[in-house]
């Protein structure tokens, strides 16, 4: 009887599994669609495995100048030197 049970939820479990895959299949499609509203694009979860809460920037990456690069640089020095001149 218990075997006959557990068995039985068993089966809901696995029917429920299908159930959410194929919704999730279907919201994965309508996102694709849909395509980017907010500037961030998702990346869905490959098949077997766990969604993923991963996006990636559309708009791209955005370039410091060469006299900004070089002032952190300087600020980097200037900050290491201290630190320096502390521990002696």
């Amino acid at each position: 009887m218990a075997n006959q049970a557990i068995s039985s939820a068993v089966q809901q479990l696995k029917q429920e599994h299908i159930r959410l895959c194929k919704e999730l299949a279907r919201v994965d499609d309508a996102l694709s669609a849909l395509g980017s509203l907010d500037g961030v694009q998702s990346v869905p979860a490959k098949r077997g495995r766990k969604v993923k809460a991963v996006a990636v920037a559309v708009t791209g990456k955005r370039k410091i100048s060469a006299a900004a690069r070089k002032k952190m640089s300087d600020a980097a020095r200037a900050r290491w030197a201290a630190r320096k001149k502390e521990t002696k």
